[in-house]
């Protein structure tokens, strides 16, 4: 059986979306493996299976190559097909949704920046405290001196966003500070530097925490509760940071990104232990507002367009 739905992307900002823009669709599926997006205008887009649930209510990542007008629109489709296989190139998943890690993972190929720490050697171009850091499938950050890590492999500049999934496996203590941090930083991290880090006190009850400590350094985020994954995102731009938690604002800054930077994952006070699934960079949507989704009547058997689904 396939079944075509038709999607309709509203940009209802004054600013038009950037090329090569992720957007976030979310939407219930019929058939997890079977699934393709096609556009008249671009042809099939890679999309990346970030999360789904019992009733196969999913989050997808679209990779749209044209920008999408100021109060415009774009127009694409769903395809859904009970006999295709999840190839991880057009339909990939996040790598610890396969029964092998990372196996139809297509997460590069979707977002601007992608690691999924696959295996147990640190990626090119990752840096790390001498102790702390270790990777199987995934990174784990340990503070038995302050473990922390970073990205040498480019400096960037200009506006960035950057997301994390991560979890925090045993907390410091429950009177101290906190630990997970994800953001930037102008010089080479050092714990008893520019990493520093005074993290909120989180108290007797987990919380959400956040400390901004200015222009050119790093912005650092907690995440509670221990035990559970959560998505920790921070932007920074010209006219100011942020720090977001599952897609929510925590806390805002008018601290402005600076000339040049790297990106720094997640690290782990003293005590603690952190874990990180895997980390990315996508484009920020128009105004910091990403364009609506509505989905058109599907059609079944392949009716409503004819293409050969690769």
């Amino acid at each position: 059986m396939r079944t075509v739905t038709p999607i309709t992307l509203t940009n209802s900002q004054s600013q038009a979306s950037p090329s090569n823009f992720q957007q976030l669709i979310q939407i219930t599926i019929q058939y997890p493996n079977g699934v393709r997006f096609w556009s008249p205008t671009d042809g099939y887009l890679p999309a990346w299976l970030e999360s789904i649930s019992s009733s196969n209510s999913a989050n997808i990542w679209v990779k749209i190559p044209s920008s999408i007008p100021a109060n415009g629109t774009y127009q694409l489709y769903m395809i859904q097909d009970s006999t295709l296989p999840m190839d991880g190139v057009y339909w990939g998943e996040a790598p610890q949704l396969s029964s092998t890690y990372a196996q139809y993972d297509n997460g590069a190929s979707v977002f601007n920046n992608y690691w999924n720490f696959a295996g147990t050697t640190a990626p090119s171009g990752w840096t790390q405290s001498l102790v702390g850091v270790s990777y199987n499938n995934g990174t784990t950050i340990s503070g038995s001196n302050g473990g922390y890590w970073y990205y040498t492999g480019t400096t960037y500049s200009g506006t960035i966003l950057v997301e994390e999934m991560m979890k925090v496996i045993t907390q410091a203590s429950t009177s101290g500070y906190g630990e997970g941090a994800v953001g930037l930083t102008t010089t080479s991290p050092s714990w008893s530097s520019t990493f520093s880090v005074t993290f909120p006190a989180q108290g007797t009850n987990p919380v959400i925490g956040y400390f901004f400590l200015g222009s050119g350094a790093l912005t650092s985020i907690e995440f509670e509760p221990v035990g559970s994954f959560g998505i920790i995102g921070f932007y920074a731009s010209s006219s100011g940071m942020a720090v977001y938690s599952n897609y929510q604002t925590i806390q805002t800054s008018t601290d402005a990104v600076p000339s040049s930077y790297y990106l720094v994952g997640s690290n782990a006070e003293t005590g603690a232990q952190v874990f990180v699934q895997w980390l990315r960079t996508r484009a920020y949507p128009p105004n910091g507002v990403m364009p609506s989704v509505s989905l058109g009547t599907p059609q079944y058997s392949g009716e409503l367009i004819t293409v050969t689904v690769p």
